[in-house]
Order: structure tokens, then C-alpha cells, then sequence
């Protein structure tokens, strides 16, 4: 049969034109769907062959929400098809993928499980235009049909190919018999346990003919049904499913089967009533956050892949996608709903909401991540603003105002931060407004902090946070000057498992944790300090001894990528001098070992993530949108009135607007009596993007709500805010420098740089990837760090063999003066001198080649290399190493400086104290354009004003430490013993970018830095010939410019 006829004959002559054209639309969703599963295939599973490459003609690399999306829908298909084949049974396994489109689900699968499958056959099907193609693209691809035996094509009864492993039937899914009767055609069907496949594929059917499918397929004896595709489980209503529903209405392939089962219960009972007797229904969210589809390891391994930060997104996406696995084996229970209904032990209410005239032509609110200010003219009314954020296009550098009343005189410029988003504006009280970092994208967090003083209306640069943050949690302490600060991202994969207390003019102060390992670090999460009358009693010169405050943290998504299932209190204690101290508790009623109903309701609901939270002063909580752990926020809940104190819900709330608002990236703040919500919405996956329209102002008073008996009078307002103008922030304001703030502490805090044990290479390539240094002890160096005597080393190198060493006539040696010699001694000489206290300094060379060679110590001094090996652990290092580099010291310092490559320094003899500084301290510590040393002398300038901006990080090494110093980090060192021996191994952690070359001591810039450097070079040269006014002027533009493309 000819692939016409056979085309004819599948479609029948019963399809209109019309509905034809319908079925080429949907035909159609097949074109974009496989260009993004290619784009996951390239870039998820760069390891694994790819087949979807041989339908895609061109690679086009899809965003990160996208690419994230189709590779949970991939993911959790072949989870089910894999489980289904390891399923034991003597009869032959089937699996049909019914509208299959181009997936290449069979090659994948005898790829990856080829023992499983070969007692499996494979069976495509789908309308027979496609079929078609998708058969001869097999035909011509060796990749697709080499592992295919008694490969045959227009077999007839509708089978376009058959092979003993893999079958085409080109068929409308609604002619049920004449897939029956081709499926007979190389089956006994009575042998086979089948496994159907249903990929956003049935939805696109008459809900009738969808449903005669998922009947037909329960009744051919033993059998899976795996259903993936959308739903609407709060309403067709809510700005995700509208953007959705849209979006398919406009490519005129509507959605059908998502009315008359719009959420997880409806598909249970779906196929439950037609013959499935056990059925198991989950979101893909649901999907993504269970160990038993996706292990933490395996959402460690993606969350590595690409940069990312669109949780919120991802979480609308995959709660709007349901995924059922129904099977029919003999035996199999009885369903019963695994979604029952959930029965609140509080009452919902509607809250009357006001929206600011729609009327204003052009686009404005058009922001969303960005954070709430409350501003105030020289007359001193108030206004608010929505700060920074992204923009439809970009990350603004502005933020947009709003007003009850259309103030004329309103300040529309600012000088300030630049543009950033998932920062943080916590108001201060009297002190100001404390902006605190920030990101531009996931893999470029931001460190600086700035002060907005309403009194002046200006901005001004405080002490920049540690290390750079986004997505953290922070609050005001009570009514005092001191802010708390709770994890949060350091970078795209790396948690801040850390806590911070904000002082104004001592900068920010490191707590130590305390107690049992009860917090699990967390970005995202929801931080509140309870604002007791009478309990801040300090100011900004003493704090009252063991003054303690308290509140709670909830929810944030952990290191594993799941929302936490966390609910603690937090206590902070503040002594008059040292390090505060904070520590966590699962949050109890007092004297309770278990929690109550009521707790565990209260736990589930406030454990969110990206939500706003506030605390009244009569300890009630009020909790604005985010998500949950099981998904989207449930409409009646956008707002959740609880009471802090006693850890129950008093009231949820929704919001009383049409249309509603998307509470996901907002700004909300209360002000008299008023919640009001800037901006805000969400890029719903490749649908399009909804922003909140309008700014909605609802008249709220939490203290109402916690009422036990409502009263009838509603709470008040004092008028509709709305949108009135943008504030352009267009130069960065001069920093505050910390050591004019500091009075009475005047010098750099130090920070101490962590101890920890690595037992698995998985654990030291975790902290490669932090790129923070550590200590790593109770490592095994092999016999060297007990056999290692001066007597012994010269034993075994020799008395007169002759090194090139170091020799200083000050103990603070400088590269740049060259305040030292290099001069030749012999071994027994050097160490004795040493010994006696002399200023000499060993940094070994390579034996053969010192000019070109990197030092190598096995190559170099083999009589001691035998005693030296790094632990088994650090396996990483020796696979990539560079060089290895044998160091004896005697009372001299290391010059400050740099290294390009990452490099673990193992301490044998003696002891050694280190200061390091991170990459962002450069421009603080004098460093020459193009050289890779400083003549700052660290140890004596520590403790003085001239540091004060640095971020200086200790370490004091004994024998058996090992320091892991990540690229780029400066760092000196001094000797805290007479002699000091120590082997010092670099070692390659990038694919690329180094230097070409000779590169003897691997400190050799990144070939990018070197060739920037020729590249400013021409810059400077092409303004040569202007005036020095312009000159400068078009220079610092590009500088500011060049700044501002690192950021991006």
C-alpha cells in the first residue's frame, strides 16, 4: 500500500476540511516541541548519543525556564517507561506512544536499558502525514535504523515501518479499531503487557474521543497508561492558565480535555471510571519534588547545568501539568483519591480591592522582582516606589513612583545603585531604608549595600555584604538600627549557609551558630522577627548585655531543590563585645514534643518561598503570594493572616479583582492601614508573559483579622494608590567609605576561614565549586608530616646539591622592589641557615628546565616525593594538576598576590598563618594593571583604616592542614614557626580560557584579561588626539559601560 492510500484510508473521508486544517495545527506543535527537546538533549545529556538531532535542522539553545521544563516532561516519561520495563514478567512488553510526533523515545530507551528492551517492541503512532516523514528520516539516518532488524516499510493495515524491535503506525488516534486491528497485525495481543504513552498529545482531541482512548487501553488485559498534560487547578481564572489557554486559541489548536478535567482530582476520577484500578496522579512540580522521580542528586546535577533562577516560573509551569500512571495488572488496589479534599480549620474571606484608573495609555507596573520603598517629598507627603526590578526588556535603572494624589513635586532622580533584581529594601525606621545586594543574572550576585535617608532623599554606599547575595532573607530587628540576614544565593547553585547581623558602622557581623544542626541553609525563605513593645532597647553606640531577640524562618528552597519543609525559631543573642550568636528550634507550642493540627496547618501554609511577609506589633503574621511546596498558592490563600505567637491561621484571603492579580514577583508594602502590590507577574514558560496591570490597593488591618468575633466594620484606607512616574537612576553616588563611619572600630573584620573534613572527591568538588577557601584537616599527607626533619630532608636530597633561593634583607619581602636576591646555595647550608634564623626563602623550580617547566616534585626531588600524596579525596587535584611545588621557609613573609589557578597548599612542618582577600577586593589592594603582585604590606596594615573596605579572610595552617586557596583569591602569608615546609600543588579547574604559552609558576593571566588589556590599549591611543576633558569623559563612559556588561 502505497503511503497515500495509506494516508487516505487512516484519515477517512468523515473529517471535514475544517477539521483537517486542525489536525495540520496540531501536527504543526510537533515543530517546536522537538527544537526544545533537542535543545535539552545538547545540553543535559552531553554524555548520552542524540538522536532528536536528526530532526531538528538546527540547533537552537532555548532558555533556561524552557529547557528546565522539557527536561522534567522527558524526565519523568522515561522514569515510567523504565519502571514499567523492570516490571517482571514472561509476556512481551509494549509500549505505545500515542501521538508521538518526532520523540525518540525508542532509541533512547535501548540506549540507555538495552537488557530491558529486548523483549520490548516499540510502537510510534500518530496522523500518517507525519508518519511518513518521521519513517523516512529513519530510514535515511544510520543512528535510527542500524539498530533495527527485519526493518520493512508499507507493511499495510495503516504500518508505515516494522522492525523486530520498533513500529510506525500512521493512524488518527479517534479510528480506535483500526489501530486495534494494526496493532494485531505483528502482535498477540493476549501475550503483551502494553504501556501507553500520552505526551500532551490526547488533549488536543474532542474530550469524547481522548476518553474512548484511555477506556479502549484499559481493556487490553495487562497495562500502563502514562498521561502527560496541562490543567487548570485554580480556574481558568488565574494569569498563568489565561496566558495559556490563550496561547493555544491563538495557534487555533485550543485545549480540550482541561475544562472537564481541570485539576488532579478530575483526572483521577477520569480514569478511574474507565476501567484503570489504580491510578496516581501528580503535578509535575509534585513530580520534580519527589525522591521517588527525581533523587537530590539528580536536581543537584540540573541545577549545575545552565544558570537559573526562574523558580517561581517553573513552579507555575509544572503545577499547570499533570502526569497520570494508571495501570490495570490483576491485583492492583483499588483507587482511592490521593488528592482529598483539605478541610481548613479557618474561615476564607474575599478582601475588597481598588485599582487605579486603567486609562493612562502606555505600559507602566511593568516590573517584577524588584522591592517596595517608601519615599517622602520636602512638604512630607509620602509616596511609595517599586525599585529596580526587570523590566519587559531589561534591568532598569530606575523605579517607578506611585501616589494617592498627583504630587507635582516629586523627585524623579536619584544618583544610586545600579539596576538589579532579588535584592532586598528593609526600612530602617528613622535610620533609612537598607538595600542590601541583589543580582543581574543568576551567576552574578551583587555585594553592595546602600542607604536611602528619607530626611535628605538621597542614597549613600554602606558596607558592602561580605559576599555577594540574592534571593536572601532579611529583617529589621524590632525597632532598633540592626538587621538580620538568613541565607540566600551566592552565586547560581550556591546556598549561604551563613547568618549576618547589620550594624550601622561596624558593617556587617558574622553569627555564630549554635546548637544542633537543626537549619537547613535556604534562598527564598521567609524571615520575621517578632516586634514585641519593650523589647529593642538599644542604640546605635551600645547594646545591652545578652540582649536577645527572636522570630522565625519558613520555607525557601534548600540545596536540593525542593521548597523546605522547615518552620523554625530563631533566637539572636547580642553581647556587648564578640560575635553574636543565633540559634534554631522547630517551631512548638511550649512544652509540646508534637505539633497540633492547627501547627501543622500553620507549618504547611507559611513554609514559602518568594513570599512577602510582615509582623504586627501584637505579633500577627501576614503573609503576601509565593508558592508552596506543593505548588501554586491556592486562590484563597494569596493572603494568609496568622497568628505568630500561637503558630495557627487566623483567616486566608483572596483578593477581590477581576483580573486577578499574579502574586509572584511583587512589591508589597503596608502603609496606614493599607496593603498595597506593585508590579509584579511571570514569563509562563513559552506562552508569553503576564504582568499584573494595574497597582492594587486593599484596605487591611492584620489586627482585625485576628479578631475571635470579625467586626462588621471593614478596615480602613486612605485613598487608591496608582502609577505616577519613573525615577531615573542614572550615575552611582560616591561610597561611603567604611572607615569614616567606623568611630570606634576603625579596621577590616576578619573573617575566619573554615575547618572541615572531605571524605568523598563528591564533597571537595562541592567546595571547588563554592570557589571559598577552606581548611581541610584530618586529611591523610602520607609519612612526611612525621619523617620530615630538617635532617632528614637534607639526608635524603643531599648536603651539597645546589638550590636557587630567595635570600631577604627585610622579613616582609616585595616583588616589586625586589627587596631580595636570588642567589644559589647549597641544600645543608640552607637548611642550617634557616635553622639559626636566617631570611631566606625556597619556592622550587623544575630540576631540568626551571625557565620553561612547571616544578614538579616527583620529577624534581623523588627521594622525598615517596612520603608525600594527597588523600584519595582530592583526586580532582592530581587528575588536573599542574605543578607541585616543594616550599621550605624561614622568618620572611609572602608578598601579596595572586594565583590564576586553583591551588590547595599542604602544610608538613611548622606552622603558617594566612590572610586571603576574595576577587572583589582587587581594587582595594593596589594591584598594577597587569601584575599579579601588591606591595602592601597586609600584616601591618590589617588593623588600620587604610583595609577598612576589605574582606580579609585568616588561617593559621598546622602540620597536616591542607588550604584550598580558588583562583584568584590574593593572599600573603607569614611563618608562625622558624622553619616552615610545605608542598604546594596547582592544579587546572577550567576547560579553557588559560594563557597560551610559557607559563613556569601558573600564575599567568586568562588569555581574555591579556588580550582586554591590548584592547584598552588601542582604546585610549584612538582618544589620544581630543582635548583632556572630552578625553576623560568618553572614557569613563566606556568604563561605566564595561561595568555594566560584567553585571549583565
Amino acid at each position: 500500500m502505497s503511503p497515500t492510500s495509506n494516508t487516505n484510508a487512516s484519515q477517512g473521508p468523515d473529517r471535514s476540511a475544517k477539521q483537517r486544517a486542525l489536525d495540520d495545527r496540531v501536527i504543526a506543535t510537533n515543530s517546536s516541541s522537538i527544537v526544545s527537546k533537542r535543545s535539552v538533549e545538547r545540553i543535559y545529556y552531553p554524555n548520552e548519543p542524540h538522536f532528536f538531532r536528526f530532526f531538528v535542522k538546527k540547533f537552537q539553545r532555548r532558555a533556561p525556564l524552557i529547557n528546565r521544563g522539557y527536561y522534567i516532561r522527558l524526565h519523568v516519561i522515561d522514569v515510567a517507561v523504565r519502571q514499567f520495563l523492570e516490571r517482571p514478567s514472561e509476556k512481551t512488553k509494549v509500549v505505545v506512544n500515542l501521538g508521538c510526533g518526532s520523540d525518540v523515545l525508542p532509541w533512547q530507551c535501548m540506549t540507555r536499558y538495552p537488557e530491558l528492551c529486548r523483549n520490548t517492541k516499540f510502537v510510534d503512532i500518530d496522523f500518517p502525514d507525519l508518519i511518513v516523514k518521521k519513517c523516512r528520516v529513519v530510514k535515511e539516518t544510520p543512528e535510527l535504523s542500524s539498530p533495527l532488524t527485519g526493518l520493512k516499510t508499507d507493511v499495510g493495515s495503516n504500518i508505515q515501518l516494522q522492525s523486530d524491535q520498533y513500529v510506525q503506525i500512521g493512524c488518527d488516534l479517534r479510528r480506535i479499531p483500526d489501530i486495534e486491528l494494526a496493532l494485531s497485525a505483528f502482535l498477540d495481543i493476549t501475550q503483551c503487557e502494553f504501556m501507553f504513552v500520552a505526551e500532551v498529545s490526547i488533549t488536543y482531541m474532542e474530550t469524547e474521543g481522548a476518553d474512548s482512548v484511555i477506556k479502549w487501553a484499559s481493556t487490553l488485559g495487562d497495562a500502563e497508561f502514562c498521561l502527560l498534560e496541562q490543567i487548570i487547578p485554580e480556574g481558568k481564572e488565574h494569569p498563568f492558565a489565561t496566558t495559556m489557554l490563550s496561547h493555544f486559541e491563538k495557534l487555533k489548536t485550543p485545549l480540550k480535555s482541561v475544562f472537564t478535567y481541570p485539576d488532579l482530582k478530575a483526572q483521577q476520577a477520569r480514569f478511574a471510571d474507565r476501567g484503570w484500578s489504580q491510578v496516581d496522579v501528580s503535578s509535575l512540580w509534585q513530580i520534580w519534588s519527589s525522591d521517588r522521580w527525581l533523587s537530590a542528586d539528580e536536581r543537584g546535577r540540573v541545577d549545575t547545568i545552565e544558570p537559573f533562577d526562574e523558580w517561581e516560573e517553573f513552579v507555575l509551569f509544572a503545577s499547570h501539568y499533570c502526569v497520570v500512571i494508571a495501570k490495570n495488572y490483576p491485583g492492583s488496589t483499588t483507587t482511592t483519591p490521593n488528592h482529598p479534599e483539605t478541610v481548613r480549620k479557618f474561615k476564607t474571606i474575599e478582601l475588597p480591592t481598588s485599582v487605579e484608573d486603567t486609562d493612562i495609555p502606555g505600559p507602566r507596573g511593568r516590573r517584577r522582582f524588584g522591592a517596595p520603598l517608601r519615599l517622602r517629598n520636602h512638604v512630607g507627603y509620602d509616596f511609595l516606589a517599586n525599585t529596580f526590578g526587570l523590566g519587559t526588556n531589561n534591568r532598569p535603572r530606575s523605579y517607578e513612583l506611585y501616589t494617592i494624589w498627583p504630587y507635582e513635586d516629586i523627585k524623579s532622580h536619584h544618583t544610586g545603585p545600579g539596576g538589579r533584581m532579588c535584592h532586598s529594601i528593609t526600612d530602617m525606621g528613622d535610620y533609612g531604608n537598607l538595600l542590601t545586594g541583589g543580582r543581574t543574572s543568576p551567576s552574578n550576585a551583587l555585594r553592595d549595600c546602600w542607604l536611602f535617608n528619607r530626611i535628605v532623599d538621597n542614597w549613600e554606599q554602606v558596607d558592602d555584604l561580605p559576599i555577594p547575595l540574592y534571593r536572601h532573607a532579611i529583617t529589621r530587628l524590632g525597632s532598633s538600627n540592626l538587621a538580620l540576614l538568613v541565607g540566600g544565593k551566592s552565586d547560581q547553585s550556591t546556598i549561604f549557609d551563613g547568618c549576618l547581623l547589620y550594624r550601622p558602622g561596624h558593617g556587617w557581623l558574622e553569627c555564630e551558630i549554635l546548637g544542633p544542626a537543626t537549619y537547613m541553609p535556604v534562598f527564598g525563605g521567609l524571615l520575621v522577627c517578632d516586634d514585641e513593645p519593650g523589647q529593642c532597647l538599644i542604640n546605635n553606640d551600645r547594646i545591652a548585655e545578652g540582649h536577645r531577640f527572636y522570630g522565625m524562618l519558613a520555607g525557601g528552597i534548600s540545596q536540593n531543590g525542593t521548597v523546605a519543609d522547615q518552620t523554625l525559631v530563631w533566637r539572636l543573642v547580642l553581647p556587648v563585645d564578640g560575635k553574636p550568636t543565633i540559634s534554631f528550634e522547630p517551631l512548638r507550642r511550649h512544652g509540646s514534643e508534637s505539633p497540633t493540627r492547627e501547627e501543622k496547618e500553620f507549618r504547611e501554609l507559611v513554609n514559602r518561598f518568594g513570599a512577602s511577609s510582615f509582623v504586627s506589633t501584637y505579633g500577627t503574621l501576614t503573609v503576601v503570594g509565593g508558592i508552596i511546596a506543593n505548588g501554586i498558592v491556592p486562590r484563597d490563600l494569596d493572603i494568609l493572616i496568622a497568628d505568630f505567637i500561637f503558630h495557627k491561621v487566623f483567616v486566608g484571603c483572596r483578593i477581590g479583582v477581576t483580573p486577578k492579580p499574579l502574586l509572584i514577583g511583587i512589591s508589597a508594602i503596608f502603609f496606614d492601614g493599607q496593603l498595597v502590590i506593585m508590579g509584579g507577574g511571570a514569563t509562563c514558560f513559552s506562552m508569553g508573559t503576564y504582568w499584573n496591570p494595574v497597582c492594587y490597593t486593599i484596605p487591611y488591618d492584620a489586627e482585625y483579622f485576628g479578631k475571635t468575633q470579625m467586626l462588621e466594620k471593614e478596615p480602613y484606607g486612605i485613598g487608591i494608590w496608582g502609577y505616577q512616574k519613573v525615577a531615573e537612576i542614572t550615575e552611582q553616588a560616591k561610597r561611603q567609605h567604611t572607615y569614616k563611619l567606623r568611630e570606634n572600630d576603625r579596621a577590616a573584620v576578619k573573617i575566619d576561614i573554615p575547618r572541615l573534613q572531605i571524605n568523598t572527591a563528591d564533597t571537595f568538588l562541592a567546595v571547588l565549586k563554592a570557589s571559598k577557601p577552606v581548611i581541610i584537616e584530618g586529611s591523610k599527607l602520607g609519612s612526611c608530616t612525621k619523617t620530615w626533619s630538617p635532617d632528614y630532608i637534607v639526608e635524603q636530597l643531599g648536603p651539597d646539591r645546589e638550590v636557587i633561593v630567595h635570600e631577604a634583607s627585610s622579613s616582609k619581602m616585595d616583588f616589586n622592589s625586589k627587596n631580595f636576591a636570588y642567589v644559589t646555595k647549597r641544600f645543608g647550608d640552607m637548611m642550617k641557615e634557616i635553622t639559626d634564623g636566617h631570611k631566606l626563602y625556597l619556592r622550587a623550580l623544575s630540576e631540568g628546565r626551571p625557565s620553561d617547566q612547571p616544578a614538579n616534585i616527583k620529577a624534581d626531588f623523588p627521594q622525598l616525593a615517596g612520603d608525600f600524596q594527597l588523600p584519595d579525596e582530592l583526586s580532582f587535584v592530581t587528575e588536573n594538576e599542574f605543578s607541585s611545588v616543594l616550599r621550605i621557609t624561614g622568618p620572611v613573609n609572602m608578598w601579596l598576590h595572586y594565583d590564576v589557578m586553583a591551588n590547595v597548599y599542604c602544610q608538613v612542618v611548622g606552622s603558617k598563618r594566612f590572610i586571603l582577600f576574595p576577587p572583589t577586593d582587587v581594587d582595594q589592594l593596589s594591584f598594577a594593571p597587569g601584575s599579579s603582585s601588591s606591595s602592601i604590606d597586609v600584616f601591618s596594615e590589617l588593623e588600620s583604616p587604610s583595609l577598612a573596605e576589605t574582606y580579609p579572610h585568616e588561617a593559621v595552617l598546622k602540620p597536616g592542614d591542607i588550604l584550598f586557596l580558588p583562583p584568584l583569591w590574593m593572599h600573603t602569608a607569614s611563618p608562625a614557626s622558624n622553619l616552615g615546609v610545605a608542598v604546594n600543588v596547582f592544579f587546572r579547574n577550567l576547560e579553557n580560557g588559560y594563557s597560551a604559552g610559557r607559563d613556569v609558576y601558573g600564575n599567568r593571566d586568562l588569555a581574555a584579561y591579556e588580550k582586554g588589556r591590548q584592547d584598552v590599549a588601542r582604546i585610549a591611543n584612538a582618544f589620544g588626539k581630543l582635548p583632556p576633558d572630552m578625553r576623560d569623559f568618553y572614557i569613563k563612559r566606556l568604563a561605566d559601560e564595561l561595568l555594566q556588561k560584567s553585571r549583565d
